[in-house]
């Protein structure tokens, strides 16, 4: 342990990612008193048996599961917020307005509007210790091939059937961002598919087609995707490969989001294999580093949210109008 005090860490949402997060926290050498929290009763028994479940769980560890923020401590040192980008704009200004939080650690998509990044910004504007989950620049893998690569500008292609382009592409603009240095500049999403399919969250919609990145100083990325499929067999990795072309080489990266083998070469002959870790994997080492430093790799909250304007403008230029669904927001998640 890294000392003997207990801290208090926050999961809003204890669904899919909100219980994988749970899980992480079990690695953690700091003492901890976790407390997810989630409206509905099924997230909550799924937090509840994923942290049951969990590998290497401290017995120093509590976890307090309830169904709203109300009876929640008055101050906590980390809050991650897991819900859905619908609903995470008002979840946050709710806890800035019940409780004190040293740091956050925000999921993406952030928002579906650029209200919602707004409300976001003026809820956790006043704070430097908010960070956004695009772990892509935390990752061993991707932080060997950018030393290999060097800097931009760069040519990247991401490729696959049905990866889900809406909730995913934002990892890819904040990876080649980082690996060149360089600020987004537009997102092009003039030839994505007309019709939009909907994702397995009912309410919500994937898109298909292409989408094009610009950045600042001369980066460009294509990202295709095939139409979504809802029943797609499990465990298989939908993003298939992504290219790069620098000034000097030609890289290409299979299955770049592996949990197992991915494998990254060049026409020279050079290869780099590794893979991206398990979000039950990550979050342990990032509330250790967020609790023991202040500081964390991932994005900061005004990095993110330029990413995320860019992004999101193109997706409401292209989404298509829907009867109920505000011409001002985009249904992702």
């Amino acid at each position: 342990m890294v000392t003997d005090q207990r801290y208090r860490v926050l999961i809003m949402g204890g669904g899919q990612l909100g219980s994988r997060h749970l899980q992480g926290l079990a690695r953690c050498r700091h003492r901890l008193e976790v407390h997810v929290v989630d409206p509905e009763d099924v997230a909550l028994k799924l937090a509840a048996s994923r942290w049951a479940l969990a590998e290497g769980i401290e017995t120093c560890h509590e976890v307090r599961f309830q169904p709203s923020i109300v009876g929640l401590p008055a101050e906590l040192d980390v809050a991650i917020v897991a819900t859905t980008a619908e609903n995470r704009p008002l979840v946050v200004e709710e806890l800035v307005n019940h409780v004190t939080i040293g740091s956050w650690v925000l999921e993406k998509v952030l928002a579906q509007s650029h209200e919602g990044l707004d409300r976001l910004c003026n809820a956790l504007g006043h704070s430097s210790d908010v960070w956004v989950n695009t772990w892509a620049r935390t990752t061993g893998w991707y932080e060997t091939i950018r030393a290999a690569i060097g800097k931009g500008p760069l040519s990247v292609e991401v490729e696959g059937e049905s990866w889900g382009m809406a909730c995913n592409a934002v990892h890819f603009l904040d990876l080649i961002a980082w690996w060149t240095g360089e600020q987004l500049v537009s997102v092009d999403c003039s030839k994505l598919d007309p019709r939009w399919q909907p994702a397995k969250r009912p309410g919500h919609f994937e898109p298909s087609g292409e989408l094009r990145a610009n950045y600042a100083s001369g980066t460009t990325a294509l990202f295709r995707s095939t139409p979504p499929e809802i029943d797609a067999p499990a465990g298989t990795d939908p993003i298939e490969r992504m290219t790069i072309d620098t000034a000097t080489s030609h890289w290409v990266i299979d299955r770049p989001f592996s949990e197992t083998d991915g494998k990254a070469s060049d026409d020279a002959g050079n290869r780099i294999t590794g893979h991206i870790e398990l979000q039950s994997q990550r979050t342990g080492p990032l509330v250790d580093e967020i609790l023991s430093t202040g500081r964390c790799d991932l994005p900061d909250l005004a990095t993110s949210v330029a990413q995320h304007r860019r992004f999101l403008t193109g997706l409401l230029l292209a989404f298509p109008p829907l009867v109920g669904v505000d011409p001002d927001r985009v249904p992702i998640t």
